[in-house]
């Protein structure tokens, strides 16, 4: 559900009360810092270094804010598989880096974070903490960020995908299955039940528009018996995953392929249009909106519905994450408004019919990680309950 929305904070970052004093330390000073983030110092260069490409460093003095003409310099001297290692003196909590992550964003997104006290540093990314000893008596923190293009690049988002694939498949019997199922069977099937009863004669031509282990088509194609089912999504992995879950339905008709939204492989040239595409979860995943946009809309039949999910940004659960956490997920960063996607497919000459919601974004995912990490599913049934109930649909 679309919970009220609270307002981040605005205004560029500073230094705060924690300023720090003397004299900033030097690229070699911080070398013992950057070994423990994985890079060698003699590879950095300080930010404005003329004539030069490669990783940059810069170190925040007391009360400097990182915008303007430097922000301008920094996405002229990052190539784009270059990092920016931002140094900040002294200690800061997690509001502070979160609020500088924010200010690098959409330029850079922060995937790794240092922060270095009493000789030891802890490095730590979304999906892991490491703590070494470090020969350094600085106090600071690290953000590392890099291009958001290089990050959601397609060798990027290849790579991350099949690397993650089988993690999207679900796992049955696990505390989390049930909802992960009925989310993907409340998307596939927002709309499949009208299509089969107008055309009840005909074969349905569904295309699941970046499929992931592909339940949300599944879905769609079982509501609609006799479908015609294509799948596709950037991680040939995740293909082959989808392929191999159609069978075991007894999806007859089915076809996957690897692309991307900004360039669907389907329909190809002499292929039919699709009576029904759907996208959950998917356009927070490009760097290039209007191009997906754009991909989609292509893909329809006249007359087709489309059925398009993704989080929401100014949910009260997201607005507060981008708040106090420093490293976020970048389609969590990239996601846009419903708003602004309904607005963009009107212009495309499509009509709005409804829209809904299906996932409550506070407490609910806090409470199904304690379910399922700690409480061996005993809450499963309830927290899906109360995501049922919060469900609606709008005109």
């Amino acid at each position: 559900m679309v919970d009220s929305i609270e307002s981040p904070p605005t205004g560029p970052p500073s230094m705060g009360p924690h300023s720090a004093p003397g004299p900033l330390p030097t690229v070699g000073e911080l070398a013992p810092v950057l070994e423990a983030l994985g890079q060698p110092a003699g590879a950095v260069l300080p930010l404005g270094t003329p004539n030069s490409q490669g990783p940059r460093l810069h170190v925040v003095g007391p009360g400097e804010l990182l915008i303007g003409k430097r922000l301008r310099t920094l996405d002229a001297e990052l190539g784009n598989g270059d990092a920016l290692y931002l140094v900040l003196m002294g200690p800061s909590d997690e509001s502070r880096l979160a609020t500088w992550r924010n200010a690098l964003w959409p330029l850079l997104h922060v995937n790794q974070l240092a922060t270095v006290s009493g000789g030891a540093a802890t490095v730590r990314t979304l999906g892991s903490r490491d703590r070494s000893q470090v020969d350094s008596a600085l106090e600071l923190s690290v953000l590392v960020g890099r291009r958001r293009t290089h990050v959601m690049s397609a060798d990027e988002t290849v790579t991350k995908f099949d690397l993650n694939a089988t993690g999207w498949d679900g796992t049955p019997g696990s505390a989390g299955y049930p909802h992960f199922r009925w989310m993907r069977r409340h998307v596939g099937r927002f709309v499949a039940p009208r299509l089969v009863r107008e055309s009840a004669d005909e074969r349905i031509r569904i295309l699941d528009f970046g499929c992931g282990a592909g339940w949300t088509g599944l879905e769609a194609a079982l509501s609609s018996p006799g479908a015609h089912l294509s799948s596709f999504d950037p991680s040939p992995e995740m293909v082959r995953i989808t392929g191999e879950n159609a069978a075991r339905l007894g999806i007859e008709s089915f076809e996957g392929r690897p692309g991307f939204g900004e360039a669907p492989p389907f329909p190809r040239e002499g292929e039919e249009p699709y009576d029904l595409v759907i996208s959950s979860g998917v356009v927070s995943f490009s760097p290039d909106v209007d191009r997906w946009l754009d991909g989609l809309v292509a893909t329809l039949a006249p007359s087709a519905d489309l059925v398009i999910g993704d989080i929401n940004p100014h949910s009260r659960g997201f607005e507060r994450r981008r708040r106090r956490k420093p490293l976020l997920p970048v389609r969590e960063l990239n996601a846009r408004p419903r708003e602004e996607i309904r607005r963009a497919l009107e212009a495309r000459g499509l009509v709005h019919m409804r829209s809904g919601a299906y996932q409550l974004t506070r407490p609910i995912p806090e409470a199904m990680h304690v379910n399922e990490t700690r409480l061996a599913g005993v809450l499963t049934r309830p927290l899906l309950m109360a995501n049922r109930v919060a469900t609606f649909v709008d005109a």
